[in-house]
């Protein structure tokens, strides 16, 4: 008995034996340095957090949502995000970290001297750029300055402006800064200072006499309801002067509408219905809506997409119902001078009044404008409490608009009537609403039936390279105003 214990005693021994030799070979190896989990980076956080609601947004109302890539990081930043989603053939939707600030921008106010431009090559190197203003405002640090139409500039900031720097010094406008105002004697230096301006779309109108006719003209910069959100006292402000011109019976009209990039969908309804005698039960337009959206509204409403001309014009706030009468001035022709910068919701409203009044009597006079047929839509955080960490807002392409002919080919623009250039006449630039001044002499012309022999009319088209707008992408756009409204309040 005792040898079967000692026997088991000296297994044991060796099966400790090998126990520890086992650990003492273990412990004879490299042991890993621990090493903490890296603290996850709170930028991609809160990227990821408006990166996530970006998307929700545009795989709801993106026109071209079911083409949206599905291998984009989320972790990057929300511009260089929201721009890798957008199909190829968009070149108008756009995203600001302040939404606020794109708000502003969508109603005219801006941080700004109070001038706007365009640039052209120097010379056929086709490098060095020269500048000329096309306007300035009321009230501004250009007007005191003495800066008028026509005034050609070569520097900004001592800087000559070239093909590759021009993107840099149009950012610089927008703070204090020099403009070198170029003459037969050489150049100076105009210092201008820069303010936040609440510009008004209608830039001047006025009422000519001319032989036997009451021509009316305004130049009109932008379509807006207000300089804010929820107000219309633009809107008011150009019904009133549509009662003014139907109190005189003017006898045409001319809209100055070059330098016009865009804005609010409603606010060209209410123009096109000043200018016709057209009512609330005559169809504006109808609006295309990805397929998702459109099989939802439609489910709900079959007439969900079709807009009309107004009676009236009508605000609604926390303050209660507006409603102003609109003054229709019940025109049959109307003459309207365009450029290659007359986009959106100025084509919106040729587009829309052509069916009515005939292709022969919506008179364009200029150039081909630009060929934009699509809309957007202002998307923002909701909730006060998300927006401490989500300040963006984004305003994507979410509807193709067609007129009562559901006719929408216009992406190539519309081509004038009577083709002038602005350009042709550099040198001898007159203001805006003199009736010398090139364009709208020329629409006058048309009006009285004269003739004219080549002139520099016939002057080859000189190509604008960049413009003052191209500081504010939003103003290129056409949006609908009142998003929960436009969708039904279904976000």
């Amino acid at each position: 008995m005792y040898k079967y214990l000692n026997m088991l005693k000296i297994g044991e021994y060796f099966a400790l034996l090998c126990v520890m030799l086992l650990i003492i070979m273990q412990g004879c190896e490299e042991v890993p340095e621990y090493i903490e989990p890296d603290e996850p980076d709170p930028f991609e956080i809160q990227n990821q957090t408006v990166n996530e609601w970006i998307l929700y947004h545009m795989e709801t109302y993106y026109y071209w949502n079911t083409q949206i890539p599905n291998n984009i990081s989320t972790k990057l930043n929300p511009d260089v995000y929201f721009y890798s989603l957008l199909h190829k053939d968009d070149k108008f939707s756009v995203i600001y970290e302040d939404a606020q600030a794109l708000r502003e921008s969508l109603a005219g106010v801006n941080a700004e001297a109070g001038y706007e431009y365009n640039l052209l090559y120097l010379d056929k190197n086709e490098f060095d750029l020269i500048g000329y203003i096309t306007y300035t405002k009321p009230g501004t640090p250009a007007r005191t300055a003495g800066l008028k139409r026509g005034d050609l500039f070569l520097e900004i900031n001592n800087t000559q402006l070239n093909i590759n720097n021009y993107r840099t010094l149009l950012r610089e406008t927008s703070k204090q800064h020099t403009l070198g105002i170029a003459n037969f004697s050489g150049t100076r230096n105009v210092e201008l200072p820069v303010i936040v301006y609440e510009e008004n779309p209608i830039l001047l109108d006025t009422l000519y006499h001319i032989q036997d006719k009451k021509i009316g003209y305004f130049v009109y910069n932008f379509f807006a309801r207000d300089s804010e959100m929820n107000g219309m006292k633009y809107e008011k402000e150009m019904n009133e002067l549509f009662g003014i011109y139907k109190s005189e019976g003017i006898d045409e009209l001319i809209i100055d509408m070059r330098y016009n990039m865009g804005g609010t969908v409603s606010t060209a309804q209410a123009l096109s219905s000043m200018i016709t005698n057209l009512s609330s039960n005559d169809v504006f337009g109808y609006s295309e809506y990805n397929s998702f959206l459109h099989s939802y509204f439609s489910a709900r409403d079959a007439n969900y997409n079709v807009s009309y001309f107004l009676d009236e014009i009508v605000n609604q706030n926390n303050r209660g119902t507006e409603r102003v009468t609109i003054n229709k001035l019940g025109i049959n022709r109307i003459y309207l001078i365009v450029s290659g910068q007359t986009a959106s919701a100025s084509e919106l409203v040729i587009n829309g009044l052509r069916p009515y009044l005939g292709n022969n009597n919506v008179v364009l006079i200029g150039e081909t404008t630009y060929g934009k047929n699509v809309g957007s839509i202002l998307f923002e955080e909701d909730d006060p409490v998300k927006q401490k960490t989500n300040t963006w807002g984004i305003l994507p392409i979410v509807i193709k608009l067609a007129n009562k002919d559901r006719f929408s080919d216009y992406g190539n623009g519309f081509k004038p009537d009577v083709e002038v250039h602005e350009t042709s006449d550099l040198l001898n630039m007159k203001p805006l609403g003199d009736i010398e001044e090139l364009m709208l002499a020329t629409t006058l012309d048309e009006i009285f039936g004269v003739s004219k022999s080549k002139s520099k009319n016939d002057v080859a088209k000189v190509e604008i390279v960049a413009s003052s707008i191209d500081r504010t992408p939003a103003r290129k756009n056409m949006y609908i105003y009142d998003r929960k409204n436009s969708l039904s309040g279904r976000d």
